[in-house]
């Protein structure tokens, strides 16, 4: 009798088939996809990353370096759905106001790739950092960070961005902090993303169509209901001063002049990897949220 670990990652291999071939239909009526954020499995080689292999939130990580350059060295997500598309996402909009993440891109298996490394065709990578502390205090932060700055827009990310898991600033040894590790962002969920390429019918419905209908009518205006802004500016107007309360508030003006086109661009990219329709999705949350941040600002006592 098949083991459940077998039977488990037989299902796991099959939905990544059958996402595979409706990402494939999807993508042929489309340009080939050029972009400066996207890198082929092909250049690269690939190791576990120690130790214990570095197993947590985001599963099993990989260490890929350069085949021509092995100082060009990117951190690999690879065992979810929702890693990929939510760090990516997450690092696009941070950089485009100028915060310091460290470089997102898109790993697209190539043709004739035989190696097994990939739990989920959704690859991440992200430049990898040498650190001079991985968990640095505030103190430290304050004391030895160029941009110490950006911790405190960074916290307001946290809250615009909806994220629900640990909030970690290495220090680098470029002496900048980073922001790190932020898959669990945003309204979606592990589940939503591994079922949303799956064009096939289950109990008379379309699985796709169905995820589709659900995340698209996400109610995006009520996702900061819980978040008071006046009364996060004055817990830190209190801890840390009103210059520190003055930086926290500049994301929220910030997020507001990110361009359609900028958005556009990065959202087509992600589009030939996950559904076109999670382009959409997240489209229709960074439209709430600039609206959201507009009024946040203006209510502001």
């Amino acid at each position: 009798m098949p083991s459940e670990k077998w039977i488990y990652r037989t299902a796991v291999i099959r939905m990544r088939d059958l996402r595979l071939k409706d990402k494939a239909v999807e993508n042929s009526t489309k340009p080939p996809l050029i972009s400066n954020d996207v890198r082929e499995t092909r250049d690269f080689v690939f190791s576990p990353i120690m130790p214990n292999n570095r197993i947590g939130d985001s599963g099993s990580l990989l260490l890929a370096k350069k085949k021509n350059n092995r100082m060009n060295q990117y951190l690999i997500k690879h065992a979810f759905c929702d890693c990929a598309v939510n760090e990516f996402v997450y690092t696009k909009l941070a950089l485009a106001m100028g915060l310091k993440m460290p470089e997102a891109v898109l790993f697209r298996i190539s043709d004739g790739e035989k190696r097994k490394y990939f739990g989920t065709e959704y690859i991440l990578g992200t430049q990898y950092l040498n650190l001079a502390i991985e968990n640095p205090t505030y103190d430290e932060i304050r004391k030895q960070a160029i941009n110490w700055q950006d911790w405190f827009r960074f916290l307001a990310l946290y809250e615009m961005f909806t994220e629900c898991d640990s909030f970690e600033t290495p220090l680098a040894s470029d002496g900048h902090i980073y922001r790190v590790d932020t898959s669990a962002a945003f309204p979606t969920s592990e589940l939503f993303l591994s079922l949303a390429g799956l064009n096939v019918e289950r109990e008379g419905q379309n699985v796709k169509e169905s995820m589709k209908q659900r995340m698209l009518s996400h109610p995006f205006e009520k996702c900061w209901d819980y978040f008071n802004l006046d009364e996060a500016v004055e817990k830190y107007t209190i801890r840390y001063g009103i210059e520190c309360a003055e930086l926290y508030l500049e994301p929220f003006s910030l997020i507001q002049g990110i361009s359609d086109d900028y958005i556009d661009e990065f959202l087509n990219t992600l589009c030939y990897f996950y559904p076109d329709f999670i382009g959409d999705y997240f489209k229709q949350f960074i439209s709430a949220l600039q609206n959201k941040a507009e009024e946040l600002l203006k209510a502001k006592r």
